[in-house]
Formats: C-alpha cells, structure tokens, sequence
C-alpha cells in the first residue's frame, strides 16, 4: 500500500494580491471570496427565491446584500465583519449604502442605525451597481438619463469627426459605440415601455438617421431602417434579451433557469 507523504513549506508573507488582468485572477479571488458568501448563506439571514439563497450576490469585488428585514440586513453585516477579520479584508464603508425596494421606499424606517463594523451606514434614493443606476421606488426603478447622456456625447462626438463619410460606415460606427450606452445589461433590465420609447427615440430620431439621412424628426425612419437592413431600438432589445435567454438555457445551473423564467 503506497504512503502519501505530506511535505510543508515555510512561511510565507503574501504582499501583493492577485494580478490585474491575469488569467487566473478570478479563479483565485472566486476561491478567496467564496468563504464570505458561504459564511452569509450558511447564517440563512437575507432573501430568498423558493429554497435558493439570493441574500448575497457577488461580481467582483462589488458584494450586494438583499434582505426583507433590516434586522437581519445589520446581522448580515455582521457576519461580513466577522469573516473580514479572518480573511483580512478591508469594507470601504464611503462607498457602502443602504437603498430601499417597496412599500417603504419613501418612509423612514424607525429601526436604528446600521453599522458596517464600527461605521455609521446612510440611506440614499439612487443606487450605482454595475455601471447602471437604479432609483428608490415601489419597485426597483431603473435611471436611464445617464445612459441617454453618455449615449449622446459619444454620437455627436462621432458625427462631428466623420463628417467626410458616407451614410453607411457612419452608421456602423454608431452602432459599434454608441448603441452600446442604450443596449448595455438590457438583458437584464425590465423597462417601462415610456422608459423603452425614450431610449427609441434616442436611437432612430436625434443622433443618428435624422442627421446622416437628412429626414426630419417628425417623418417616419421605419422606410430608411427597411432600405438598410435595421432594427428599430426595440427590436434590437428584443433581440438581446432572446440570445441572453437562450444562451442561459445552455447553462447546467438550475437557479439560471430560475432567474431567467
């Protein structure tokens, strides 16, 4: 019978953390970061769907707490704290801040202050998660002006240098940067159908084919799109959201056929 022999290294002191844009870099921090989430879903406080934990979602670095009571919310701090400690991580709590979804959006809730360690915790009405803006409401509200805004200045930028330029590489390259700004995490977003005209708007009327067509914005753009093979704002959402669906349904994950249905 073979004997596993078991050998050790001396100590080492880590001084640097992982790489940035290394290969490897995510599995390593996936590793490093999966004791937080599974010390908050080990505590059972925070959201669920069905028998699936939600209270903790992680991308990065960027760690979102959800829980329907506050009272478990300042227990889930806790526990981050408390793992923190063992893990040697730092919480930026300046950049850490607490946004309320639903009936209570707009009233304040007499429950005390929260506390991330030792730091005071402040409420806000306006939530940046993931480059995208989220507004305090009866239900979680979606900010789209900062999108419209990006979106314009990175087309009038466009179309003030390429001003010598035909129709249709024009158009390409609006469509290779500035959709983006209109298009991004649509997949993920449920947006009103005012919230979907303005971003139409946008795309079909002001900056893009009533300048490189010459139409004006009272006529129809639906004949220009036809003659050029494209889509309107909503299709081409539509058209995002069915590959995002269809691309999850590969995945063997059955909380993905949960989020997506």
């Amino acid at each position: 019978m073979e004997q596993l022999l078991v050998c050790y290294s001396g100590t080492i002191a880590l001084e640097s953390g992982i790489r940035q844009g290394g290969i490897l870099s995510p599995v390593f921090f996936n590793i490093y970061i999966g004791e937080l989430i599974n010390s908050l879903q080990k505590s059972d406080f925070g959201c669920h769907i069905g028998r699936e934990y939600v209270g903790c979602i992680v991308y990065a670095d960027d760690v979102l707490l959800l829980s329907a009571s506050v009272v478990h919310l300042q227990r889930m701090f806790d526990v981050c704290v408390e793992c923190a400690d063992k893990l040697d991580i730092v919480f930026n709590a300046t950049k850490s801040t607490l946004f309320k979804v639903g009936k209570v959006s707009q009233e304040e809730l007499d429950t005390g202050n929260l506390y991330l360690g030792k730091n005071l915790l402040c409420w806000c009405n306006c939530l940046k998660y993931l480059g995208m803006h989220f507004l305090s409401d009866q239900c979680l509200k979606v900010d789209i002006n900062p999108s419209v805004r990006k979106f314009y200045a990175s087309a009038n930028a466009i179309y003030s240098h390429t001003k010598f330029l035909s129709e249709f590489p024009r158009l390409s390259l609006f469509e290779s940067f500035s959709l983006l700004f209109l298009t991004y995490n649509c997949a993920g977003l449920t947006l009103t159908n005012e919230e979907v005209r303005k971003l139409n708007v946008c795309w079909n009327n002001v900056n893009l084919y009533c300048k490189i067509f010459a139409t004006n914005q009272w006529e129809s753009v639906q004949y220009v799109q036809f003659y050029c093979s494209r889509l309107d704002f909503r299709n081409i959402m539509y058209k995002i959201q069915l590959k995002f669906c269809r691309d999850a349904c590969k995945i063997d994950n059955k909380f993905c056929y949960l989020l997506v249905f």
